[in-house]
């Protein structure tokens, strides 16, 4: 076991201050290089995607210099989709620049990463020294295969020929980070001005809690074979790798090896491996769908450095996706105050435009401000909250969220979630990653709202089933008329909400009765317009 570290102040001091310094000047970058353009112009967009490039490859600079903390978050950004990387969000410049950081990450040399995993295996002198016999494996790669924010992969053989993949943590992080920590708590009151007066401290010990839980290995070996255990009925689409235990620690995690391993946001990888991307995409979803509604764990990181596909021969003998979990370092528990059964009923509220039962549930997720719940789960949702405006509209039928939700908005929905019961914050958090996932593979809205919904289905009573059964006749018929209707809804009425939008000034919706109406007259004039030229004919020649 390592043994515990002691924060250094100084450490963290200086890490805080070199990004400080990036940030500053970034700042100053996008205020000289726009400060003179009027914004909408093609040189104001040509400056500004400039800004974009250059502040994306200093925060590169900055997670390759600090690692750890910062790594973790140049994952998130990378991992960000569903209306965030566009101009109105995160730039695409930002994203593209920090995907490297999901499977190559800084890493460390063989001597360096030597001595963590020797807490775990007999290596004697490797890698000055060669593997024999009494060792405990018979080779292992000095370049690791992979590497992420809080370790590294090396590829290796065990003396009987088993190949491994062997996951050693990086030795200096825990210390980097117990420093970081330290200097965020310090730095609490600067935090609290910055963040426009809210006081985050609670993300912080959050985020420092969740990790810590990460870097213990035995854990995620625990959690690996728990969901090995919940998925195994959907062997062999769904594959989670056995661990040695011999062969483990803390610090090192020692897996079998996983081949053939495709990127599961490459869809062009997808295709040349001979996988159908639609299937890769609906089994990622699917799969997610019932950790989370089912079983009620979610997957912390599903991001393309932690799942992948890989092409496995199907029984008709064409190729089927197989998806691949490798790393469990982190689950939500969704339990407390029973969330999981809550969240069944909210997603299945949100699909038929049920306002009192989503009302009722999304008070008790997140307080006064339930009506940005459901534009968060989808901007399908849109019609489900009070007062929705016609920009709202047409933002939820590009799939983006709304303008009309600020900052502000965003920090308190945050505090209101965090009394809501479990990790609801955790819970948006993996929908996200995997929504970003499904987005980059072409998988429509629709589509990921009616997987999500069977499993709603599936998982909405008090203690589902370990292997979930097929659905009803009726809850298929109950799921085709919801869908049918949203999605009617949603692109039936956008057109029209640019329209009043443009030509009536109109901020809402009017009533259900007058946009039916209002349908119906459009309908009656397309009707007219077709059929009166040949009515017309008609009536001459009687």
């Amino acid at each position: 076991m390592a043994a515990p570290v002691m924060p250094d102040l100084m450490l963290g001091m200086s890490r805080s201050m070199v990004t400080m310094m990036q940030f500053n000047e970034m700042k100053q970058d996008y205020t000289n290089s726009l400060q003179n353009l009027e914004e909408g112009t093609d040189q104001y967009a040509e400056a500004s995607a400039a800004c974009h490039q250059r502040g994306a490859a200093r925060c590169v600079a900055v997670a390759n210099m600090h690692r750890g903390l910062y790594v973790k978050a140049a994952q998130f950004i990378a991992s960000l989709r569903g209306g965030t990387g566009d101009s109105s969000g995160i730039p695409r410049a930002y994203i593209d620049a920090l995907s490297v950081f999901t499977d190559h990450a800084p890493h460390k040399s063989a001597g360096e990463i030597a001595e963590v995993l020797k807490e775990a295996m007999k290596l004697g002198d490797w890698p000055s020294g060669a593997l024999d016999g009494t060792h405990s494996l018979k080779s292992i790669e000095t370049e690791p295969i992979a590497s992420a924010s809080l370790a590294q992969v090396h590829r290796a053989v065990l003396q009987d020929g088993t190949k491994l993949a062997v996951k050693a943590q990086y030795p200096e992080l825990r210390k980097e980070m117990a420093s970081d920590f330290m200097v965020f708590k310090t730095m609490g009151a600067q935090i609290k001005q910055m963040a426009g007066g809210y006081d985050l401290m609670w993300v912080v010990e959050d985020f420092e809690k969740n990790l810590h839980r990460e870097l213990d290995f035995r854990l995620e070996a625990a959690s690996g074979e728990q969901t090995a255990k919940q998925l195994a009925h959907l062997q062999p689409q769904v594959f989670v790798p056995r661990v040695f235990p011999e062969l483990s620690s803390d610090r090192v995690l020692t897996m079998e090896l996983c081949e053939g391993l495709v990127k599961c946001n490459d869809p062009k990888a997808l295709g040349d491996a001979g996988l159908n991307v639609a299937e890769c995409a609906e089994l990622i979803c699917s799969t997610f769908a019932e950790m989370i509604f089912v079983h009620g764990r979610v997957h912390a990181d599903p991001h393309s450095g932690n799942i992948y596909i890989r092409a496995i021969d199907g029984p008709n003998g064409c190729k089927q996706p197989q998806l691949v979990i490798l790393d469990h370092g982190l689950y939500h528990d969704l339990a407390e105050n029973d969330v999981r059964h809550n969240l069944c009923k909210y997603w299945k509220a949100c699909c038929n435009k049920d306002r009192q039962t989503m009302t009722a549930i999304g008070q008790r997720f997140a307080g006064a401000l339930h009506r940005f719940l459901p534009l968060i789960l989808s901007p399908w949702f849109v019609f489900g909250g009070s007062g929705v405006s016609l920009k709202e509209t047409i933002s939820a039928a590009k799939g983006q969220l709304p303008d009309t939700i600020g900052l502000k908005d965003v920090a308190d929905f945050i505090m209101a979630t965090r009394n809501g019961g479990a990790n609801l914050i955790g819970l948006l958090h993996a929908l996200g990653y995997t929504r970003g996932l499904l987005e980059n593979l072409g998988f429509p809205e629709d589509k990921r709202i009616a997987c999500m919904l069977k499993y709603a289905y599936l998982g909405d009573v008090a203690a589902p089933s370990a292997i979930p059964r097929a659905l009803s006749s009726s809850e298929q018929w109950c799921m085709w008329w919801n869908l049918a209707l949203l999605r009617a809804h949603i692109h039936a009425l956008a057109p029209f909400a640019g329209l009043l939008v443009r030509y009536t000034q109109l901020e809402r919706f009017p009533r259900v009765g007058f946009t039916m109406s209002l349908l119906a007259g459009f309908g009656a004039i397309g009707f007219g317009a077709a059929f009166a030229p040949r009515l017309a004919r008609l009536t001459v020649k009687n």
